[in-house]
């Protein structure tokens, strides 16, 4: 089934963007691993995500799929369950040996910050459709800004002093993206079958 499933959805794009988005959430554990504290993680941190990465595959699947979309809903919210146990699984064992490192310890907010935007750079290359892509890179920003201006904040001067323009400025590019680039409604306000 998965050898199929590749066939069918894999390309040469789709292919380097899961190596950017593997590759950016390891230099985000990485600096996780090198912060002062790890994160924590609970319902508090994980159950947002979760629920949204449900929520995104239910509604993304619902017109094209609709007998299938709670199984997407499933499958999305595995992903992003998998996702983030795999980042703060690696932090927590990599840890040990990379507190020794000082360099590191210097550079922990800016190796998260630089991973998670490498990571959403890989998940906006996945996707084929022009309007998906349209909302998705004022959304992705924005998640970018927001995770960047919650890791600011807890990095210290002088970060502290951009983490709530950072904030602001993500949830400000949400209310673009779905103001401007909703997916599935064209130019004339007309949503397409398929």
């Amino acid at each position: 089934m998965l050898h199929a499933w590749s066939k069918t959805t894999m390309d040469s794009r789709r292919a380097i963007s899961l190596l950017l988005a593997v590759g950016g959430i390891t230099v985000a554990a990485l600096g996780m691993a090198a912060s002062p504290d790890l994160p924590p993680i609970g319902i508090s941190t994980v159950g947002p995500v979760v629920l949204g990465a449900v929520v995104g595959g239910y509604v993304r699947h619902r017109l094209t799929d609709r007998e299938r979309a709670p199984l997407w809903a499933l499958a999305y919210g595995a992903g992003a369950t998998a996702a983030i146990v795999a980042t703060f699984g690696t932090a927590v064992l990599i840890r040990p040996t990379v507190r020794d490192i000082s360099d590191l310890r210097d550079v922990w907010s800016g190796l998260i910050v630089g991973g998670f935007l490498v990571s959403f750079v890989g998940a906006l290359l996945w996707e084929r459709d022009a309007r998906v892509r349209r909302f998705a890179a004022p959304a992705l920003l924005g998640l970018w800004l927001v995770v960047s201006g919650v890791f600011a904040s807890m990095s210290g001067d002088p970060w502290t002093t951009v983490a709530a323009p950072a904030v602001l400025g993500g949830f400000g590019l949400f209310l673009v993206a779905f103001v401007v680039g909703r997916p599935g409604v064209d130019q004339n306000g007309i949503t397409p079958a398929i």
